[in-house]
């Protein structure tokens, strides 16, 4: 409960400095629902031309993005420090948050909040709403499922850009990384081959964030389930565990950095 409140008032604080510029606060949100706006028209357009590919309808796209855009939301809007650690790593900006309470890494990934993150989410969830028209069963699911997706993009973000910690400027790899992770999630999951299925089921866990997810807010398995709590939770102790790996050879930068 304390790390709760600790993140709460992380949360807050992050929010209060982003709303104190509200134009630009409102643009960034506007243009992240217009972007996610545009794919999903792009979609909506092509199953009007072909009702199905692979077996996958309107419907399924639309669950596809709805879970992909909430999860990516909710971790880069309440997590978006986890991009960052590479870059502070390299620069030397990491000394500052070795000094205080709480593990170093909860402070860093909760550092900063990303406005555009905020925009991902209120589309995810108005397109699972509306365009998704969900029962009560598959609503729930949904709520619980992004938040686990969620965790997830932020275990996978601190793991890539814990790189830095051996490779030195790694902010590019982390960002490609991601990037790559987004790409992966956004498409059904039968338009890969297997051997792609199991890349994207360890390496790059886009299998866990969309895939998974998306067949449990269609039909609930306990079984699966059980598993995406695992991936979870052992994604998110795994990257603990590289990020505090790196953090024992870590060289302090000289760059000192102060804050107010």
């Amino acid at each position: 409960m304390a790390t709760l409140r600790f993140l709460a008032h992380y949360v807050r604080a992050n929010l209060e400095v982003a709303l104190a510029y509200r134009a630009a606060f409102a643009a960034k949100v506007f243009a992240m629902v217009v972007n996610d706006g545009i794919w999903v028209a792009f979609w909506w357009l092509f199953f009007e031309r072909f009702p199905s590919v692979e077996g996958y309808g309107f419907r399924q796209i639309v669950l596809v993005w709805a879970i992909g855009t909430t999860a990516f939301g909710l971790s880069s809007g309440i997590a978006g420090g986890a991009s960052t650690i590479a870059a502070k790593i390299a620069s030397g900006d990491l000394d500052f948050y070795l000094v205080l309470p709480k593990p170093p890494v909860l402070h860093l990934v909760v550092s900063r909040m990303d406005p555009g993150g905020i925009g991902d989410a209120l589309f995810g969830i108005a397109t699972f709403a509306f365009l998704a028209r969900p029962s009560a069963r598959e609503a729930v699911a949904f709520a619980i499922l992004v938040v686990i997706a969620a965790s997830i993009i932020v275990a996978y973000a601190v793991a890539t850009n814990s790189i830095a910690f051996w490779a030195g400027r790694a902010d590019t790899i982390a960002e490609q990384a991601m990037f790559g992770l987004i790409t992966f999630s956004t498409y059904p999951e039968r338009l890969f081959s297997t051997p792609v299925k199991a890349v994207l089921y360890t390496v790059v866990p886009a299998g866990f964030v969309s895939f998974v997810p998306v067949a449990l807010v269609q039909e609930w398995d306990w079984g699966w389930a059980a598993v995406l709590v695992g991936v979870a939770g052992g994604s998110l102790l795994g990257s603990k565990a590289i990020f505090d790996a790196g953090l024992r050879r870590y060289a302090s930068g000289s760059i000192l950095a102060m804050r107010g």
